[in-house]
């Protein structure tokens, strides 16, 4: 015959691993929600934001060395290839195209 504490004493060890185990998936949940993503929300700049933020980086890169220059330009391209190998391919060809666009825009206002 089983003796009542038995089964008291049984549940009492699986309550604290139950607590345990809802911790760790809440802590999971959170430390996932917490993560950046790839992809920063840039806040849309009016055109003369735009414009003012252009001249303001080429007069910064205007004043860099050439070593300076090329370090920074590295800089660029490390991050340009980090965010496109983040992407899905669908992603990947949808901002390539869309870039290519823009470019070809930007060639005939003759800029």
């Amino acid at each position: 015959m089983q003796h009542p504490t038995d089964k008291t004493t049984r549940l009492m060890n699986v309550k604290p691993m139950l607590v345990a185990v809802a911790a760790v998936l809440l802590s999971v949940g959170a430390y996932a929600q917490s993560q950046t993503q790839v992809y920063k929300v840039k806040p849309k700049l009016t055109p003369e934001q735009r414009e003012a933020k252009r001249a303001e980086m080429k007069a910064k890169i205007a004043q860099m060395t050439p070593e300076e220059r090329a370090a920074f330009k590295k800089a660029r391209h490390e991050q340009m290839q980090a965010r496109l190998n983040a992407m899905t391919p669908e992603q990947r060809a949808k901002f390539l195209e869309r870039r290519r666009q823009h470019k070809a825009q930007h060639d005939q206002e003759g800029k």
